[in-house]
């Protein structure tokens, strides 16, 4: 795999083994878990490929999902999009775009005499980084987040960090 794909930060193959555990340990340990399988896949795609990205002008996440559609059948990924479009609904055992989670109306909550920077627009991008790093913090895991610049890292750390110590009482204000 090395051959055909380059990560944006060097990666080691243990980081990828252990990113997969904990991701596993953070979704099975809070739920019952019926299809296994769904849950194993999304693990893998999102820690082994989750840190592919466009260098050099090409663009490595997508040659990841089309060789891992192509290798993987046992869970077979809808045709559209990419295998990073897609989390597993849990209570039904299949695989849904993210955007099934774009539930948060932002509108109503925006006060324009703020900077537009101090809000996170929900998108397919933010919400699937912002599940995935709370499932890893839920461990105590530390995320990474990787990407070229201006594609939204700060961003979203910041979202993220604003929703957990503003809607749940486990973190310290």
């Amino acid at each position: 795999m090395k051959k055909f794909f380059k990560y944006l930060v060097a990666v080691q193959e243990i980081s990828i083994v252990i990113s997969i555990c904990k991701l596993l340990e953070s979704i099975m340990d809070k739920q019952e878990v019926k299809g296994v399988e769904y849950v194993f896949v999304f693990a893998c795609v999102w820690c082994i490929g989750g840190g592919f990205a466009e260098k050099d002008n090409k663009d490595y996440r997508k040659d990841f999902s089309s060789w891992w559609k192509e290798k993987w059948k046992t869970i077979k990924f809808p045709t559209k999009g990419t295998v990073f479009d897609y989390y597993v609904d849990i209570e039904n055992t299949k695989l849904e775009e993210w955007s099934k989670m774009q539930t948060k109306d932002i509108e109503k909550d925006i006060d324009t005499s703020k900077s537009i920077s101090n809000y996170t627009v929900p998108t397919v991008d933010t919400i699937s980084a912002q599940f995935l790093m709370k499932q890893f913090i839920s461990v105590e895991h530390s995320p990474m987040l990787v990407g070229n610049a201006g594609c939204g890292k700060t961003q979203i750390s910041k979202g993220l960090l604003f929703d957990l110590t503003t809607t749940t009482d486990q973190y310290i204000q």
